[in-house]
């Protein structure tokens, strides 16, 4: 028996749990979990929900290493040299960041926007944000995220142009709306 192999092996995984903790010590600090919706004319509901983690910093190499370690996400630049990491894809977040915040958990405040971030994707899989009742849910649990936030468009504005589709309609809707 190689035991070497071993040793490696054994190194790699608490490295690999090293930079874990890490990303959950970064994340409490500089991340956020974000659900927007955007009006859209060619959505059945009229609006569209949007899924996004990211994390934000100035050292590139810092966030380089959240995407090699995710193997998912992009990184970005503003024009004030701020980086963020950042990641829409609905499924890596169904398949990738959610289920590494589920082991590696937050200690701050964020653990509690994560956990409705988590409800509230479980919520658009199942399409629950088609109807108007999933939506009107989806709404208050969102108002409980990142301290309230500014919203362009409130509860109330989206619910009043929610629009009710046929069955039919929604179904086809549903082909274009996988976030």
């Amino acid at each position: 028996m190689n035991t070497s192999d071993n040793v490696i092996s054994a190194d790699n995984q608490q490295e690999r749990l090293a930079e874990a903790w890490y990303i959950v010590g970064f994340t409490d600090g500089e991340g956020s979990f974000n659900v927007s919706l955007r009006k859209r004319s060619d959505y059945g509901i009229g609006w569209k929900v949007g899924l996004s983690f990211n994390i934000s910093q100035k050292d590139p190499a810092i966030l380089q290493m959240l995407c090699d370690y995710w193997k998912c996400g992009m990184v970005r630049f503003r024009k004030d040299g701020v980086g963020y990491y950042e990641v829409c894809n609905f499924t890596d977040l169904r398949t990738t960041i959610i289920p590494f915040f589920n082991i590696y958990q937050l200690k701050t405040k964020k653990a509690e926007d994560f956990k409705v971030f988590r409800t509230i994707a479980n919520m658009v899989f199942q399409k629950a944000h088609l109807t108007k009742a999933g939506m009107q849910q989806l709404l208050v649990l969102r108002e409980t995220m990142n301290g309230g936030g500014k919203r362009k468009f409130t509860s109330g504005e989206i619910l009043a142009t929610y629009r009710l589709e046929s069955s039919e309609t929604t179904r086809q809707t549903l082909v274009g709306e996988m976030i």
